[in-house]
């Protein structure tokens, strides 16, 4: 009876201590993807959460039919160029354990490669 206690007691405790360290993996927590996105030439005016205006692009990501409003500052390593249709390779970083206490966001964004840059008119309505 005493050895059928001890190996229920080991196994649980075993299997506390696997879930413990296969939960504190950094790997799971940061989910990082490559993508294509579209900047349109035309600029547009983006509020940020705290009606804020600021400058922003339009920007659809490869194979997607809506165009979204970003601020221009949001990919790091790009600046937005009036008047020039462009196409870049980004990473994006999604931190799922971000907690949102500095008014962030858990999202980010980084150029990686410039495949298009040529001179436009909008394409977005088109």
């Amino acid at each position: 009876m005493k050895r059928t206690h001890f190996y229920f007691i080991t196994s649980i405790l075993l299997a506390l201590f696997t879930f413990a360290i296969s939960s504190c993996s950094d790997d799971d927590k940061i989910e990082v993807v490559n993508m294509i996105v579209e900047i349109d030439s035309e600029p547009v005016i983006f509020y940020d959460i705290v009606t804020k205006e600021e400058p922003g692009m339009w920007v659809r990501e490869e194979g997607k039919k809506n165009w979204n409003k970003w601020p221009q500052d949001r990919i790091k390593g790009f600046s937005f160029e009036e008047g020039y249709y462009t196409k870049l390779q980004i990473i994006k970083k999604i931190d799922h354990n971000y907690d949102g206490y500095d008014g962030g966001s858990s999202t980010s964004y980084q150029l990686q490669k410039i495949l298009e840059k040529i001179p436009s008119e909008s394409i977005r309505n088109k």
